[in-house]
């Protein structure tokens, strides 16, 4: 007996573990819970109710009309029932219509940001197609009174600021020239320029103005020549060249280096007789009378030092070398031509 009483007490659940509400303390709900489950229980009541009612639109128009009519006769309105369903009927037949907002600055930003894929495609278009006709009319490839008068105007300013260059240089080489031969020369270029300019031919104007700069960068230039000296250099050389009429000649040359006041070397313009090009060289050959050239190269087997060495002066503001080396007569001799290579 003893032993069935125990089963019994084992098999009964602790009464420690049992609530009141007759659920385990394990699956027992807190009050927030509940609470949470009584507020979503309210809710979907509530939604029932709403879409129970805006199915059943018949009873809501005839509670809607009664209450219409009760209050027509409580405040003595003579509205018969006809007109109550009528003015009901309108009413919910206009509820869910849809009206146009009024035009205003706020409507059409919204209307430009509905269609703004739109809008941004065609005003990427109508710019490419812009600049494309631009380009075709900038380069030529179409025609246009805008390109035409840009390419005048810039044309213009060209030939402007040429000539003024011109003018400029003119005016320098005017004050700066010795020579009235080389002024004089200055002095036609600058004319030839004022009527390129107004012919607008700018090529003439341009070969005016670098004659220009050509002459005042040699009348700027201020050096000696002097015949080379320097141990195991060549002096001077006996050459065959081609004169003017073609005929092989036979030429005494002595050769010069042109030097500044610091004995340092200085480029010069010197045109090359056997070639007729210009070249810029510091050292070149000067054809001499033979008796000259005799003269040298006994002075300079003597003891292998030229006494002398001079040959002539450029000074600046002049275009033309005084020479200085004299021949037979004692006189000053007369240049005939250069050379800028013998090897």
């Amino acid at each position: 007996m003893s032993n069935s009483q125990a089963t019994q007490a084992a098999e009964a659940p602790s009464q420690s573990t049992i609530d009141s509400d007759g659920l385990p303390a394990g699956e027992r709900l807190s009050l927030a819970e509940m609470t949470r489950i009584m507020d979503v229980a309210a809710t979907l009541r509530k939604e029932r109710t709403l879409v129970e009612q805006q199915l059943n639109i018949d009873e809501i128009k005839a509670a809607l009309r009664d209450r219409l009519l009760e209050a027509a006769k409580l405040n003595g309105d003579p509205v018969t029932p006809a007109e109550i369903d009528a003015a009901v009927e309108q009413y919910y037949d206009r509820l869910h219509e849809f009206r146009d907002p009024p035009a205003s600055f706020s409507k059409f930003l919204a209307h430009c940001w509905v269609l703004r894929k739109y809008l941004t495609a065609a005003v990427v278009a109508l710019a490419g197609a812009a600049a494309l006709v631009w380009g075709l009319v900038f380069t030529g490839v179409l025609p246009g009174e805008a390109r035409t008068r840009y390419v005048t105007e810039q044309q213009q300013a060209d030939l402007d600021a040429q000539l003024s260059e011109s003018q400029r240089l003119a005016s320098a080489i005017s004050k700066l020239s010795t020579d009235p031969a080389a002024t004089a020369e200055a002095e036609r270029l600058s004319t030839m320029a004022v009527a390129a300019h107004e012919q607008r031919d700018g090529k003439k104007i341009a070969a005016a103005t670098k004659e220009l700069q050509e002459l005042q960068a040699l009348l700027e230039l201020e050096y000696g020549l002097f015949i080379v000296n320097a141990p195991g250099e060549q002096s001077a050389t006996e050459r065959l060249w081609t004169d003017d009429e073609g005929t092989r000649t036979s030429g005494y040359f002595v050769f010069v280096d042109a030097l500044d006041e610091q004995n340092q070397p200085v480029s010069v313009p010197i045109r090359n007789r056997e070639t007729d090009r210009v070249e810029m060289v510091s050292r070149w050959g000067e054809q001499v009378p033979k008796k000259v050239f005799d003269r040298l190269y006994r002075d300079k087997q003597k003891d292998g030092v030229l006494d002398e060495r001079e040959f002539g002066r450029k000074q600046r503001g002049t275009r033309e070398v005084e020479v200085q080396l004299r021949g037979a007569d004692d006189e000053p001799i007369e240049r005939r031509g250069q050379i800028t290579s013998w090897k």
